[in-house]
């Protein structure tokens, strides 16, 4: 390749030496390449292959402070690996009036990753490749943080789900953006996320196996007085 200057060298007053660069014109079909390029510039970029679906990015803020569920623990205290998933549940299922079994049974994943314990967050770029159910655009998406899926009492969870959080068309150009610092006390399923309070931003929550209700207590109760009657008169 040609270079577009020439560098002479320069004696000047007192012998001090400078350097005189003298550009050169460029051949005709340098001009004639370049035109050709700002002409198929647009084309070629539109050719590019573009990644398909829409861009989802979500995640916590970092080094904040989580707590587990005993409220005094944080996470990285606790060096015991938590993991976050990004979804949604079955279409027509309403997740504020269910129990721990039926979130596990409706839940449905889109991606999931672990918390870094040394950036103090968790952050994943998650690809929607359909807008078929449960995906449909505007729907709602949740993010859910677990210990362990299984139910049990010491398991420890939380489940989200801000008003922002929807999911896009995959045909949207821009990323959507789903952050925990999104969330506000009353979006949090399960769990707690933002007092107003301050003082951390998430807290997991025991996974307690419901206890029997008063009544059928009451009626194990009454089953055994009689019993216990049947047997006297016997």
């Amino acid at each position: 390749m040609l270079p577009l200057y020439t560098v002479f060298p320069y004696a000047g007053p007192r012998n001090k030496f400078s350097l005189i660069i003298i550009m050169k014109i460029p051949p005709a079909s340098w001009l004639t390449g370049l035109a050709w390029i700002v002409a198929t510039g647009p084309l070629l970029g539109q050719s590019l292959p573009t990644p398909a679906g829409a861009q989802v990015v979500w995640a916590s803020d970092a080094f904040a402070t989580n707590y587990r569920a005993d409220g005094i623990t944080t996470f990285e205290e606790a060096a015991r690996q938590i993991r976050f998933e990004l979804g949604t549940f079955s279409p027509g299922f309403e997740p504020s009036t269910a129990t721990p079994e039926q979130w596990v049974s409706n839940w449905i994943v889109l991606q999931g990753t672990d918390y870094d314990m040394m950036d103090q967050q968790f952050i994943q770029t998650a690809t929607l490749t359909t807008n078929f159910a449960p995906f449909a655009a505007g729907g709602q998406a949740y993010i859910w943080g677990y210990t362990s899926k299984d139910v049990k009492p010491d398991s420890e969870w939380i489940i989200l789900g801000a008003p922002a959080w929807k999911w896009p068309s995959v045909n949207a150009m821009e990323p959507s953006v789903f952050t925990v610092g999104q969330a506000k006390p009353a979006d949090a399923i399960f769990g707690s996320v933002n007092p107003s309070t301050g003082g951390y931003q998430m807290q997991l929550q025991f996974v307690a196996i419901p206890e029997p209700s008063s009544a059928v207590l009451l009626l194990g109760a009454s089953l055994g007085m009689v019993m216990r009657r049947r047997r006297g008169i016997a």
